[in-house]
């Protein structure tokens, strides 16, 4: 009997080289050589899964988790698995992603939501990932090597080598930046074709991608404005042209997609935003809120308080501020509070190995502390400059503070004196600012005849380019105007 090429290539690899299994992949017909059977697969993605909950946390609002997750099983019964178990989930993340780890779990960000306009933008978005599942990327590219064990992006102020800020990149980059143009675009007609089958019109796939550009285009005239280099998204779609009218047509065509159904194509706007009403627009209450550089955090009952002009940013994993110029940087971490151990004795642990100077007791608004300088470490010094570490106690947990500048002559960072002073601002947050804890939400606003979005720009917790940003999440960058009865975004 003559088998198909496909399946004697991939039986004579399995016994050259021990390859783990073959699996046909379910929108070609074809066979594939994969790293693991597809429970294997399954198996890993469930290891997974508890990794990036652990790291980079589900948002908080059961009812969108389920609203999304409806979504794609919409999507999930007309793709090329409709017998998987399918799992949809929103990140806890203002940053524009979405991504899978395989069969048969997606994730959102919760920035994505806020930047989308409509259920048929949200639905072609989960199709595309399906599509990345049913096409058998994540396995196919696991085989290439590419695979990490997925984690959160995790900062270390002093590592193995003494610098301070060094990232390390566990492997998430891996997921979020795509698979290459051939699969992406396998994944984008994919995307169409099951958005399609399930009702949604097809040219939403055109506004997400015009979503996306903007930003793009935004980040680049800021950068322009900013005299730096633009810090463009690397994830989903970002490699892709913008699809006019005629390449829309072309995915279509490649899709299999016919005329519109008798009921005519679902878009769904109104409903999407309605469903979307009230998200956490930036931070989450489980993230903590930076009000005019002051930090709130409800969950842990403290506030901490960074030097105007400095930029904060937060971090599921840490507090990170600097100076517009950068020559002085701080960064807090929280680890939990050991039981038998003092301030002192945990600091020095955290730091045994490394040349110390003038450690110090502190008492920080009634809570124990210690602050020590590290003779090295600084980034700002290729590693030769001192840091600044401060721990206090607080409640259940030890808050770590480091900071470094340009070294002084006596051997202390520059700014160490700012430095010691923010970490002493760490207190209990009052009753009065548990308000001030509370995220900035999306709030829906009906347009009039003569409705603009000026009134609205003040409110956008930003601190420049607050119309541009409002415009963004809105689709009307840059300066189209509200449509009468349209529903629009605002920002609480």
């Amino acid at each position: 009997m003559n088998q198909p090429r496909s399946i004697l290539a991939c039986v004579l690899l399995l016994a050259a080289f021990g390859i783990g299994g073959c699996a046909t992949n379910p929108v070609s017909g074809e066979s594939n050589v994969v790293m693991s059977s597809m429970s294997g697969e399954r198996e890993r993605v469930r290891k997974t899964h508890e990794e990036i909950v652990r790291g980079m946390g589900l948002y908080e609002d059961q009812a969108i988790q389920d609203y999304i997750n409806e979504l794609g099983q919409r999507v999930a019964r007309v793709s090329h698995l409709p017998g998987e178990e399918f799992r949809f989930y929103v990140i806890d993340d203002a940053g524009i992603n979405a991504f899978t780890t395989g069969c048969c779990n997606v994730y959102v960000n919760r920035g994505l939501l806020v930047n989308l306009n409509s259920e048929a933008e949200i639905i072609f978005v989960l199709g595309h990932e399906i599509g990345h599942i049913t096409a058998r990327h994540p396995a196919r590219r696991q085989t290439r090597g590419v695979l990490a064990s997925l984690g959160t992006v995790a900062a270390t102020v002093l590592t193995g080598s003494n610098a301070v800020g060094q990232l390390a990149n566990i492997g998430a980059a891996a997921w979020v930046q795509g698979y290459g143009r051939e699969n992406e675009m396998e994944a984008d007609r994919l995307g169409l074709e099951y958005a399609a089958r399930a009702g949604y019109e097809p040219e939403a796939m055109g506004r997400t991608f015009e979503m996306f550009k903007a930003g793009e285009r935004f980040e680049r005239d800021r950068a322009r404005l900013e005299g730096r280099e633009p810090r463009i998204y690397h994830g989903i779609f970002s490699s892709h042209p913008t699809p006019d009218a005629r390449v829309v047509q072309a995915a279509k065509g490649a899709a299999n997609v016919q005329g519109a159904p008798a009921g005519g194509w679902l878009i769904n706007r109104n409903e999407y935003l309605q469903r979307i009403d009230g998200i956490s627009y930036g931070s989450s209450k489980a993230q903590g809120i930076v009000r005019d550089n002051r930090f709130y955090h409800a969950d842990l009952g403290i506030t901490m308080a960074f030097p105007r002009g400095w930029t904060v940013d937060n971090e599921r994993s840490r507090l990170l501020a600097y100076t517009p110029n950068k020559d002085a940087i701080l960064q807090v971490t929280a680890d939990a509070r050991p039981e038998k151990q003092g301030p002192r004795e945990f600091l020095l642990e955290k730091l045994k190995g490394n040349s110390l100077l003038g450690g110090e007791v502190l008492n920080v608004n009634g809570d124990p502390g210690y602050t020590v300088l590290t003779r090295g470490g600084s980034p700002l010094d290729n590693g030769a400059g001192p840091v600044r570490w401060t721990v206090i106690y607080h409640g259940k947990n030890a808050y770590v503070v480091a900071g470094a500048s340009r070294a002084s002559a006596n051997g202390r960072p520059e700014a160490d004196g700012l430095i010691t002073s923010v970490a002493q601002t760490l207190r209990s947050l009052k009753p009065s600012e548990f308000p001030l804890a509370e995220p900035f939400r999306l709030k829906m606003v009906t347009a009039g005849a003569n409705t603009k979005l000026e009134p609205y720009v003040k409110d956008v917790p930003e601190e420049k380019y607050q119309r541009e940003t409002l415009e963004l999440i809105n689709g009307l960058y840059p300066n189209k105007p509200l449509t009468p009865g349209q529903l629009f975004k605002t920002v609480q």
